[in-house]
């Protein structure tokens, strides 16, 4: 099957997952055929940045699939769904159900049809080998700075799309609170967690050096926070979706070098290396 077919098939998936999760959360109004042909856009640039990290996976068929699978539920759903729970008193109880269908018939097909050239190794030998360049110490202060960074990040971008949010809801009318400094912060910092353990745990499982990592994280913080839900938010306007994109897309580019920085090797190894320590790993298991 060629490339172009193994595009449409994923963007398939998508679609119909997308629709499932659509019916599943309001059975009453099915999508229209405006929100359908959003999904199809959306599940072009899914399957373009998934089949591309499904590529350097080097794991078996069903470790990809599962890691794809939490990779876009985590950064998408889970992510979004904790800042939602924040702001937005009428936020639905069935979205974790509803992300989760989306990201598994995301992820799922694209493991299938984008394989690596190689599926050598396993989550845990990557794992493990990553945690045995360092020691603990050292990680765990890494881990601390990178969910604290998290914080002034996020309230930086989104204090410039403020604006854009507040006038949304002032002329929709939606429940729109502003909780106090604390609950906000106490909020972020879950994220920071989520996202410190979440992307840096994908960092180890690419092995790549500092700037490919640093772009590896960019882009699907960009594309599963931001991108794929807002090019289906069809209830937003436009300003609104391009103006959280822009916010999102430039606390993934900023955050992204954070991670890079503190979440992987200071030096990589080269190849000869790094497959010694994944053999000392295995040994050590």
């Amino acid at each position: 099957m060629d490339s172009v077919r193994r595009f449409g098939v994923v963007v398939v998936s998508f679609v119909v997952g997308s629709v499932l999760a659509a019916v599943i959360a309001h059975p009453a109004h099915p999508p229209a055929p405006a929100a359908i042909g959003l999904s199809v856009l959306a599940g072009l640039v899914g399957v373009a940045v998934l089949a591309s990290l499904s590529r350097r996976l080097q794991l078996p068929t069903a470790q990809r699939a599962a890691v794809l699978a939490l990779l876009v539920y985590l950064v998408s759903t889970i992510s979004n769904d904790v800042e939602a729970v924040l702001f937005i008193r009428a936020s639905s109880a069935l979205i974790p159900l509803t992300g989760a269908v989306i990201a598994v018939a995301l992820a799922v097909p694209t493991a299938i049809l984008f394989p690596p050239a190689s599926t050598g190794h396993s989550v845990g030998e990557l794992l493990r080998a990553t945690l045995a360049s360092r020691r603990w110490w050292s990680w765990t202060w890494r881990l601390i700075v990178a969910t604290l960074a998290w914080v002034p990040v996020y309230l930086t971008f989104a204090a410039l799309d403020a604006p854009f949010v507040h006038r949304y809801y002032h002329e929709s009318g939606t429940k729109f609170t502003v909780p106090s400094t604390s609950v906000v912060m106490g909020g972020e910092l879950i994220r920071g967690v989520l996202h410190a353990l979440v992307l840096g745990a994908f960092v180890a499982l690419i092995a790549r050096s500092r700037r490919g990592a640093w772009l590896a994280v960019a882009v699907v913080f960009a594309a599963f926070n931001a991108w794929l839900p807002l090019i289906q938010r069809t209830d937003w306007p436009v300003y609104l979706r391009t103006a959280n994109a822009l916010e999102i897309t430039c606390a993934a580019l900023v955050y992204g070098g954070l991670v890079a920085v503190l979440l992987i090797r200071r030096r990589p190894a080269q190849r000869r290396g790094y497959e010694m320590m994944i053999g000392d790993a295995q040994h050590a298991s």
